[in-house]
């Protein structure tokens, strides 16, 4: 292929493409000998099944990483799991940017729509910022880590062990190198939770919220904000708070709702002191949003529980970081339409200021797409499975989520359904819109058109 036709393509063809090279690339590296332990069975599929859940940072495996890879095969893992993190095209666009180089129009455009960014403005800064964020938050995470993990397996494998975690939880991966049991021995330990939920919260909460949260305070620390953080607060822009608001509200009704219904099940948390029932109510809660991680076996909750969960994880995260779903501000504009449809108001409102109707349009594409890929692929799992609906429909919301949790179902699963999770995962991570814009090549010639108006009766 031609230099002209990659500059040519659409930014929606080259973020797909560039995941895929990824995909393809983490497969065969993970299928090396040296990667795989000498006890390992792994094959080619279960390979690449596992560098799409990594790329795509879902967290779903066929395969435990801990008894299956090595030292070298889990350093790829987390390569992977980085790169997709943040994207490809973003760490080569810092890269030759961190070159002295500049790179064209089209791929500062195709990054833009990467990372969810509408604004051209100061893109070099915003590049350095991300990795430097990402760096610092993930370099904390491993340092407070390795005060659980050094004493445990000493401190080569408890640091490396600190620094697997640290980068899966910022990137919202969900895959752990310490068995196939995923944090179930640590549902107890303050330290480990507390610090998995705060790089999951911080990675999925989007990379604009960050910088924009950071340039307010640094504004009280110079004094240049002389009226509290309570007007610094409102001070911060409209999507901050926005995604700030959904996160925390998401957090506590989650975990309300999960203490509700499981307080006194004792397979679950039944049978936990009160301080360690709110412990991993809350972790569930945010790892369900997007991380994969569990402290529970999620086989022995309630079913409400799983509908709940199913819920949360459509949802997911906020824009322009590495959470799936559909995404918090989006949620929160569908659900704003219908308290001011019901209201008879005319325009979605939102901390006096207007959403603009195209913004409330996309949203509803956004959900609408969304669910057309949900249930495609639970169809087709219904089809090839005989498992309960339940359980199929909580693994591919998983998979298109990217969340990564599973009720035990995925090793089981047949070669066919992997393939839709796989799917699934690539088509969540890189976004149903991102796809379809792909798909539609004539977007170019296709020209608004006005006809008359015309009465449909509707509910």
């Amino acid at each position: 292929m031609s230099a002209k036709k990659i500059r040519e393509m659409s930014p929606a063809v080259k973020i797909a493409i560039s995941f895929a090279m990824v995909i393809f690339v983490g497969s065969l590296l993970l299928s090396l000998p040296i990667s795989n332990l000498d006890t390992s069975e792994t094959t080619y599929f279960d390979n690449l099944f596992m560098a799409v859940s990594m790329v795509c940072v879902t967290g779903l495996f066929t395969i435990p990483v801990a008894t299956s890879y090595t030292l070298f095969g889990q350093i790829v893992t987390i390569l992977l799991v980085q790169i997709g993190g943040l994207g490809l095209m973003t760490l080569l666009a810092t890269f030759v940017l961190k070159l002295g180089r500049k790179i064209s129009f089209s791929d500062t455009l195709a990054v833009n729509e990467a990372l969810n960014r509408s604004e051209l403005s100061d893109f070099n800064h915003y590049l350095a910022s991300i990795l430097k964020y990402t760096l610092i938050i993930e370099g904390t995470g491993m340092f407070l880590l390795s005060f659980r993990f050094v004493p445990e397996f000493g401190w080569g494998k408890g640091l490396f062990t600190s620094l697997f975690l640290a980068v899966s939880s910022f990137c919202n991966a969900g895959f752990d190198n310490l068995g196939a049991l995923s944090l179930q021995k640590y549902v107890h330990d303050p330290l480990v939770n507390i610090v998995i939920i705060a790089l999951i919260v911080l990675g999925g909460i989007g990379f604009s919220v960050w910088f924009d949260v950071t340039h307010n305070i640094q504004s009280i620390v110079k004094k240049k904000v002389r009226s509290g953080w309570k007007r610094s607060y409102r001070l911060l822009k409209t999507h901050t708070r926005l995604a700030i608001n959904m996160t925390v509200g998401l957090i506590f009704v989650g975990t309300l709702m999960f203490l509700l219904v499981e307080w006194s099940n004792p397979t679950s948390i039944g049978t936990y002191s009160v301080g360690e029932k709110i412990l991993a109510a809350m972790f569930q809660t945010v790892t369900m949003r997007t991380a994969g991680f569990a402290t529970i076996d999620y086989e022995l909750v309630k079913p409400f529980t799983l509908l709940f969960f199913i819920f949360t994880m459509f949802i997911g995260g906020s824009p322009g970081g590495a959470a799936g779903g559909i995404k918090t501000t989006t949620f929160a504009l569908i659900f704003l339409l219908i308290i001011n449809e019901v209201k008879g108001q005319k325009y979605v409102n939102y901390a006096n200021h207007s959403i603009p109707i195209e913004l409330v349009r996309r949203a509803i594409v956004v959900v609408a797409t969304f669910f057309g890929f949900l249930m495609a692929g639970v169809s087709i799992l219904m089809l090839v499975e005989n498992q309960p609906f339940i359980y199929l429909l909580f693994e591919a919301v998983s998979a298109l989520a990217t969340v990564g949790v599973s009720v035990n179902l995925t090793p089981e699963l047949s070669p066919i359904s992997h393939v839709v999770l796989m799917c699934l995962m690539f088509v969540g991570r890189i976004g149903p819109i991102t796809i379809l814009l792909g798909l539609n090549r004539n977007n170019k010639k296709t020209k608004d058109k006005l006809f008359a108006k015309t009465t449909i009766l509707i509910g």
